[in-house]
């Protein structure tokens, strides 16, 4: 004889919710119905997530919506084909795939569109001349870009002829976990950014999200070259979120999300762009680590930057942090120098201390003949060198009766990088090291 089954009571479904792995609470949410009110009040807790231009990532699962085109008569063309396994068009567009008209005069409109079609026209033209003086006519890359620009002239075209185009449009979401891949379409009429936000309303609009490891921005770093002429561009995109320039004016809150809570956030792209995203909807627990790029030199002053309790940066300059973590060594003495004397200006807590990390004997040997080299700085030992395979340490007067003390930690990564080390930058009350007036 079976027993009948019974509902979870209401406890029990928010203590499942809390524990549950995320993306199968996402599909029992959408599932079961009575499993709702647990879901929305309970936080969820995701290990890694990452919110990239094109898609967000839960745990290893990808979530991604586009716009995708199909012809009605005949097969796709080799560059639509292409486009749409890349997840299709991010951006709102009309029934032509294009963006959709700027104004309401219909003469504005048709001068503008056939202002597009030359400089397609042109682009076409300067890219087959290439191919023929290089000798290398029909390039096969270059012919499938000079098919997405001759169909996307075509579609110009029919929009200022009013004619209708031989495709549809389908609002697509892929969930992809490994080789599995989940897709739902719909016949696209409405606005996509209306459509992505109720996506991300249907995922994370519960009372509370809770991440480990945060990233915004794609996987690589955007470079910013020299630290003075901007980020490195790259695809054009329209999220104000991604640009490669502030517009915090702009951005909304990360997807939607009520109030989160991160330990780890990686910012790969503007870190004023994603401060932006989290101002209104972080809690009041401090991050545990921020991994970030400057732009042009400095990082902006704010409430989540200057409360962060280890933050790999590469910028020390002015900052009220506790503790700072640095990945890669100081490449300019004088830089190093000024920073000093910066500090000593300042009124730095005793405790306050800053790494950095190298694996290279040369890179910190630079460190410390720069420190050595500084006014009334000396070699000697503490109490944590001491008895070390690396026992020297720097020590630097600083003001308010304060010494920086700088040495080396054995290696930290040991069945990893045998020579991998931390050198620490650390306020002492003076006098805690003691000078070796032999070394």
């Amino acid at each position: 004889m079976t027993t009948p089954s019974k509902p979870l009571s209401y406890l029990t479904s928010k203590c499942a919710a809390l524990y549950m792995d995320p993306n199968i609470r996402l599909q029992l949410y959408l599932r079961c119905p009575s499993f709702g009110t647990a879901h929305n009040n309970e936080a969820m807790r995701i290990r890694d997530l990452k919110v990239r231009p094109d898609n967000f990532e839960i745990n290893g699962t990808i979530y991604s919506l586009g716009v995708i085109t199909q012809y009605t008569d005949t097969p796709n063309p080799r560059s639509v084909v292409l486009d749409n396994a890349k997840g299709g068009i991010q951006e709102h567009v009309d029934i032509y795939g294009l963006p959709p008209r700027r104004t309401e005069d219909e003469e504005e409109n048709v001068e503008l569109d056939n202002g597009e079609i030359v400089s397609l026209r042109e682009t076409i033209e300067r890219m087959e001349q290439d191919d023929a003086r290089r000798g290398i006519p029909g390039k096969p890359g270059n012919r499938i870009r000079i098919q997405r620009l001759n169909l996307k002239a075509e579609a110009y075209n029919m929009r200022i002829n009013d004619t209708p185009p031989p495709y549809r449009h389908y609002l697509q979401l892929s969930i992809s976990a490994g080789e599995l891949v989940k897709t739902e379409r719909v016949v696209f009429d409405k606005n996509f950014g209306i459509a992505r936000e109720y996506i991300e309303k249907r995922v994370f609009g519960i009372s509370k999200i809770r991440v480990e490891n945060l990233q915004i921005g794609g996987d690589k770093y955007l470079t910013d070259w020299d630290n003075n002429i901007g980020f490195q561009h790259g695809p054009p995109r329209h999220e104000p979120l991604f640009q490669y320039t502030p517009q915090t004016d702009n951005v909304k809150p990360l997807l939607s999300i009520r109030s989160l809570e991160i330990g780890v956030l990686k910012v790969t792209g503007i870190l004023t762009n994603a401060l932006a995203s989290l101002r209104p909807i972080l809690s009041q627990v401090p991050l545990k680590t921020l991994k970030a790029v400057c732009h042009q030199r400095t990082f902006p002053e704010d409430p989540i930057v200057n409360t962060t309790e280890f933050c790999p940066i590469n910028v020390l300059r002015n900052r009220p942090n506790d503790r700072i973590h640095i990945r890669f060594t100081f490449c300019q003495n004088e830089d190093f120098i000024n920073l000093v004397n910066e500090w000593k200006q300042r009124e730095i807590r005793i405790g306050t201390y800053y790494s950095i990390k190298d694996r290279y004997d040369d890179s910190i040997t630079v460190i410390f003949r720069t420190l050595r080299n500084i006014p009334g700085a000396k070699f000697g030992e503490n109490e944590e060198t001491r008895l070390t395979a690396f026992p020297e340490c720097i020590i630097v007067p600083m003001g308010n009766d304060t010494e920086l003390n700088v040495y080396r930690t054995e290696p930290i990564e040991v069945e990893r990088d045998s020579y991998s080390s931390i050198v620490k930058i650390k306020w002492q009350p003076r006098g805690y090291a003691t000078a070796n007036e032999d070394m």
